[in-house]
This record gives C-alpha cells, structure tokens and sequence, in this order.
C-alpha cells in the first residue's frame, strides 16, 4: 500500500487502474524510480500486490516467468491482472495518461506474436544467443564498432532525453547502443536485431529508418534543436549540469560566451573555475601526446624495473 507521504505527495488523477510494478530482474533503485515517476503523473501506484491491483507491469520477465512469480505469492486466479512489459509503463509516461495495453504491450501477446523475444535462449538464434546477453556486464565488446551510424544517433537522442531530464528514454538508448556495439557484424536488416535485448519501438524505428534512408531524421532535428545545441555547450562547463543549464536557457543565454559576458550571473566556485580552464579542459588530447607521456612513463619504469611491461589504457586503447 502507499506510504502516508507518497499518497499525499501526489494527487492520483488515474483512478480506474492501480499499478503494481515488480521489482524481480528489474532492481530496488529502477522500481522506486518508476513508482515515483508514475504517480508524479497521477497513477495510482501499489508498493505491494494488492486486491486492488489491476496493472502488473514487469520488465525482462517473461509471461511465464511472472505467473512463477505469482504462484509464489498465492495468487491462483492471474486473469484479473493486466499483464504488462514495462514500455507500457513508459509510453504512458510520455503521454501522462493511460495508453492503451495494445497486443504489443502484453506479455502473453507478445510472447505469441514475438517468440525470440521471450523465449528461452535454445530458442533464439545460436549466434545472437551466444554474443549477446541483456546484461551489459556479460557481454563481449568488439574494439571496433560496427554499427556506429546507428549508436551515434542513439547517443543523440540519449542526450537530448537526458538534458529533458528523462532517464527512462535515455536509458533506453544508451542501452540499444550498447548492445549494438557489442556485435561484431553491421545491421543491416531489421531481421539482424530480432532476439536482441532492449530493442524497444523506440529503437526500432530508428534503426528501419536508418536502414532504408541511411540516416535518422529525429537525430538531425534534435541536432539542430537550438535548447539541445545551448544545452550541450553549457554541460560542456566544469559544474555545470541541467537545472543550470535550463536556468541559463530561460533567462535566454545560448552559448557559452554569452554567459562569459553576462556579469549579473552569480557562478559557483567550480563554474568560475570551468569557465577559466574552459579552453583546456574541452580540448582532446591527441594521440602524439599521449604517445609522449606513454614514452615518459616507460623510460621511468624501465629504469627500476628494466623487465616491466607498460601498456597504455584508456580511450587510446580502446
């Protein structure tokens, strides 16, 4: 049930379903979020299961999976519950009301409709089943991107839902860039991702559309979005994040050098110190640099230990 101080935080606008979101494969740290999430925007939302629950939403789970769990919690009859993938959840947050629990969104359907989706690793394809798993932690990365038109257009939109201060979309992303980083062959058909981890609808059609016109069109708008340009230069500045950034962008300051020239701003001490090391601390290091710390580095170490390996780390490396 509510806490006292959920129910009263939030004016519940949604009465006719009550959600309850399961924690099993998805983390204590993500649920809370969307709890709290969900009934910012008016959704009744249950701490536990509930005679009142109508909605279980469950995210990596398969329609099997969550009647085990069910089961375990006593419940014989699991029809009266809306069974339902956790993007549900997350399109309801874009809209700020309920969608629809299309065929899409459903378990059960989804599991008829999409079988290497949900079915047991035997079933997916050998080859994808065996590189990629939707753990990021068990899966192999190649040091050579494959498919960076598309992780670079995930990155964007990443970004750009970060800077609007929605974690759940740019989670999403950064997650299908992930993935896809990790194969060692290019896409080049929407068969190539069937069976992959966190290919939502989202990611999908980004990818169909780079597929047939080699490039994203919501990737170019956001490029040119003049808040997601004022927004990346400002986060660009040691200490500054996005409550400042949108601050900044309200009061209608847009780069960098007007808010060097605004004398009225009060900058913290880590912002005055971004704005004087601003040049150095934006600039890359190049690869003759690094090759002449590297050499530096080994002549010292050989120098007490003449059989010492020195091998560089980091993005060089990579």
């Amino acid at each position: 049930m509510y806490s006292p101080k959920l129910s009263n935080s939030y004016e519940i606008k949604f009465n006719k379903l009550v959600i309850f979101i399961m924690q099993r494969k998805m983390g204590m740290t993500r649920r809370t979020f969307l709890m709290d999430l969900a009934r910012s925007k008016g959704f009744r939302v249950e701490s536990e299961l509930s005679d009142s629950v109508t909605h279980i939403v469950a995210e990596n789970n398969s329609y099997p999976e969550v009647l085990d769990w069910l089961k375990g919690q006593a419940v014989s009859d699991s029809s009266r519950f809306e069974i339902l993938d956790v993007s549900w959840l997350t399109a309801c947050m874009e809209v700020g009301r309920p969608v629809d629990a299309e065929m899409k969104y459903r378990l059960v359907e989804q599991a008829e409709q999409y079988p290497t989706l949900k079915a047991p690793v035997s079933e997916v394809p050998s080859f994808t089943a065996r590189i990629v798993s939707q753990y990021a932690c068990q899966r192999k990365t190649t040091l050579n991107n494959c498919n960076k038109k598309f992780t670079d257009a995930f990155e964007i939109m990443a970004e750009n839902y970060e800077f609007k201060e929605n974690e759940i979309f740019s989670l999403e992303f950064l997650r299908a860039a992930s993935v896809l980083k990790s194969l060692p062959f290019p896409v080049t058909r929407m068969k190539d991702i069937q069976g992959l981890p966190c290919m939502g609808d989202r990611v999908r059609d980004i990818i169909e559309e780079i597929i047939e016109e080699g490039e994203s069109s919501r990737a170019k708008d956001v490029l040119s979005d003049e808040r997601y340009k004022s927004f990346k230069q400002f986060t660009s500045v040691f200490g500054v994040g996005v409550k400042t950034s949108e601050k900044w962008f309200r009061m209608g300051l847009r780069t960098v050098e007007e808010v060097k020239a605004d004398k009225t701003l009060k900058l913290s001490k880590m912002q005055r110190a971004g704005f004087l090391y601003y040049e150095d601390l934006v600039s890359c290091v190049s690869e003759a640099e690094a090759d002449a710390v590297s050499l530096i580095v080994k002549n010292t170490v050989c120098s007490f230990l003449p059989d010492a390996l020195v091998t560089i780390t980091g993005g060089f490396r990579r």
